[in-house]
Protein backbone atom coordinates (compact mmCIF):
# COMPACT_ATOMS: atom_id res chain seq x y z
CA UNK A 1 0.00 0.00 0.00
CA UNK A 2 1.37 3.43 -0.92
CA UNK A 3 1.73 6.25 1.58
CA UNK A 4 -1.16 8.06 -0.17
CA UNK A 5 -3.70 5.30 0.43
CA UNK A 6 -5.90 5.36 3.47
CA UNK A 7 -4.84 2.36 5.57
CA UNK A 8 -8.47 1.45 6.21
CA UNK A 9 -9.38 1.58 2.53
CA UNK A 10 -6.86 -0.41 0.55
CA UNK A 11 -7.70 -2.11 -2.77
CA UNK A 12 -9.68 -5.30 -2.36
CA UNK A 13 -10.96 -4.02 0.96
CA UNK A 14 -14.16 -6.01 0.91
CA UNK A 15 -16.39 -8.41 -1.00
CA UNK A 16 -17.42 -7.10 -4.39
CA UNK A 17 -14.79 -4.36 -4.23
CA UNK A 18 -13.59 -5.16 -7.79
CA UNK A 19 -10.51 -2.99 -7.57
CA UNK A 20 -12.09 0.10 -6.03
CA UNK A 21 -9.65 2.09 -3.95
CA UNK A 22 -9.62 5.16 -1.73
CA UNK A 23 -6.37 7.00 -2.40
CA UNK A 24 -6.98 9.43 0.43
CA UNK A 25 -9.77 10.74 2.61
CA UNK A 26 -8.69 13.46 5.00
CA UNK A 27 -9.96 16.21 7.25
CA UNK A 28 -7.40 18.85 8.22
CA UNK A 29 -6.52 22.54 8.07
CA UNK A 30 -4.29 22.26 5.00
CA UNK A 31 -5.43 24.20 1.92
CA UNK A 32 -6.85 21.78 -0.64
CA UNK A 33 -7.33 21.73 -4.40
CA UNK A 34 -9.37 19.67 -6.81
CA UNK A 35 -6.15 19.06 -8.76
CA UNK A 36 -4.61 17.08 -5.88
CA UNK A 37 -7.69 14.85 -5.87
CA UNK A 38 -7.83 14.38 -9.65
CA UNK A 39 -4.07 13.74 -9.80
CA UNK A 40 -4.41 11.09 -7.07
CA UNK A 41 -7.15 9.14 -8.87
CA UNK A 42 -5.69 9.40 -12.38
CA UNK A 43 -5.02 5.98 -13.84
CA UNK A 44 -4.46 4.50 -17.29
CA UNK A 45 -7.69 2.47 -16.93
CA UNK A 46 -9.83 5.55 -16.24
CA UNK A 47 -11.92 6.85 -19.11
CA UNK A 48 -13.56 9.39 -16.82
CA UNK A 49 -12.50 11.55 -13.91
CA UNK A 50 -15.26 13.51 -12.20
CA UNK A 51 -14.43 16.11 -9.59
CA UNK A 52 -16.22 18.40 -7.17
CA UNK A 53 -15.14 21.58 -5.44
CA UNK A 54 -17.16 23.02 -2.58
CA UNK A 55 -16.08 26.66 -2.60
CA UNK A 56 -16.73 29.41 -0.06
CA UNK A 57 -19.14 31.86 -1.67
CA UNK A 58 -19.70 35.52 -0.82
CA UNK A 59 -23.34 35.15 0.21
CA UNK A 60 -25.82 32.95 2.02
CA UNK A 61 -29.25 33.66 0.59
CA UNK A 62 -29.62 37.45 0.88
CA UNK A 63 -26.75 38.05 3.36
CA UNK A 64 -23.18 38.92 2.42
CA UNK A 65 -20.55 36.48 3.74
CA UNK A 66 -16.95 37.53 4.39
CA UNK A 67 -15.48 34.34 5.94
CA UNK A 68 -16.20 30.81 7.17
CA UNK A 69 -14.72 28.77 9.98
CA UNK A 70 -15.14 24.97 9.81
CA UNK A 71 -14.91 22.87 12.96
CA UNK A 72 -14.79 19.07 13.04
CA UNK A 73 -15.71 16.53 15.67
CA UNK A 74 -12.74 14.28 16.59
CA UNK A 75 -14.47 11.42 14.70
CA UNK A 76 -14.71 13.38 11.42
CA UNK A 77 -11.59 11.80 9.88
CA UNK A 78 -12.77 8.26 10.63
CA UNK A 79 -16.28 9.00 9.36
CA UNK A 80 -14.91 10.49 6.12
CA UNK A 81 -12.76 7.39 5.59
CA UNK A 82 -15.79 5.16 6.23
CA UNK A 83 -17.94 7.14 3.78
CA UNK A 84 -15.26 6.95 1.08
CA UNK A 85 -14.84 3.19 1.62
CA UNK A 86 -18.59 2.59 1.41
CA UNK A 87 -18.88 4.62 -1.80
CA UNK A 88 -15.94 2.70 -3.27
CA UNK A 89 -17.60 -0.61 -2.39
CA UNK A 90 -20.93 0.52 -3.87
CA UNK A 91 -19.23 1.63 -7.10
CA UNK A 92 -16.82 -1.13 -8.19
CA UNK A 93 -13.79 -0.11 -10.20
CA UNK A 94 -13.69 3.48 -8.92
CA UNK A 95 -10.69 5.33 -7.53
CA UNK A 96 -11.63 7.94 -4.91
CA UNK A 97 -9.96 10.91 -3.21
CA UNK A 98 -11.62 13.38 -0.85
CA UNK A 99 -10.47 16.18 1.44
CA UNK A 100 -12.43 18.50 3.73
CA UNK A 101 -10.73 21.54 5.14
CA UNK A 102 -11.26 22.87 8.65
CA UNK A 103 -10.23 26.16 10.19
CA UNK A 104 -10.58 29.69 8.81
CA UNK A 105 -11.44 30.02 5.12
CA UNK A 106 -11.98 33.05 2.93
CA UNK A 107 -14.14 33.67 -0.10
CA UNK A 108 -13.16 31.35 -3.03
CA UNK A 109 -11.25 28.93 -0.77
CA UNK A 110 -12.00 25.25 -1.38
CA UNK A 111 -13.69 23.66 1.64
CA UNK A 112 -14.38 20.23 0.10
CA UNK A 113 -12.60 18.62 -2.84
CA UNK A 114 -13.36 15.18 -4.27
CA UNK A 115 -12.51 13.21 -7.37
CA UNK A 116 -13.61 9.84 -8.70
CA UNK A 117 -12.05 7.99 -11.62
CA UNK A 118 -13.71 5.10 -13.41
CA UNK A 119 -13.58 3.34 -16.75
CA UNK A 120 -16.91 4.97 -17.69
CA UNK A 121 -18.42 8.40 -17.03
CA UNK A 122 -21.79 7.23 -15.68
CA UNK A 123 -20.17 5.35 -12.82
CA UNK A 124 -17.76 8.21 -12.07
CA UNK A 125 -20.61 10.76 -11.96
CA UNK A 126 -22.76 8.50 -9.79
CA UNK A 127 -19.94 7.74 -7.36
CA UNK A 128 -18.86 11.38 -7.05
CA UNK A 129 -22.44 12.52 -6.41
CA UNK A 130 -22.91 9.80 -3.80
CA UNK A 131 -19.59 10.72 -2.18
CA UNK A 132 -20.46 14.41 -1.82
CA UNK A 133 -24.00 13.66 -0.60
CA UNK A 134 -22.77 11.19 2.02
CA UNK A 135 -19.99 13.51 3.22
CA UNK A 136 -22.53 16.30 3.69
CA UNK A 137 -24.99 13.95 5.41
CA UNK A 138 -22.65 12.07 7.74
CA UNK A 139 -19.30 13.72 8.42
CA UNK A 140 -19.55 15.75 11.65
CA UNK A 141 -18.30 19.14 10.47
CA UNK A 142 -19.92 22.48 11.26
CA UNK A 143 -19.34 25.97 9.94
CA UNK A 144 -19.53 29.42 11.43
CA UNK A 145 -20.24 32.16 8.91
CA UNK A 146 -19.15 35.78 9.24
CA UNK A 147 -21.49 38.26 7.58
CA UNK A 148 -20.84 41.71 6.13
CA UNK A 149 -22.97 43.29 8.89
CA UNK A 150 -20.58 41.90 11.55
CA UNK A 151 -22.90 39.15 12.76
CA UNK A 152 -22.04 35.45 12.80
CA UNK A 153 -24.04 32.23 12.58
CA UNK A 154 -23.28 28.55 13.17
CA UNK A 155 -24.57 26.19 10.51
CA UNK A 156 -24.45 22.41 10.62
CA UNK A 157 -22.73 21.20 7.47
CA UNK A 158 -24.55 17.92 8.01
CA UNK A 159 -27.65 17.38 5.89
Amino acid sequence: MSADESPAAAPGDGPGDAGSVVLFARVDDTPITVDECTDAVADATAGAVVSFAGVVRNHDEDRGVTWLRYSAHPSAQAVLEEVAREVAQAHPGCRIAAAHRVGDLGINDVALACAVASAHRAEAFAACAALVDEIKARVPIWKEQGFTDGSTEWVAALG
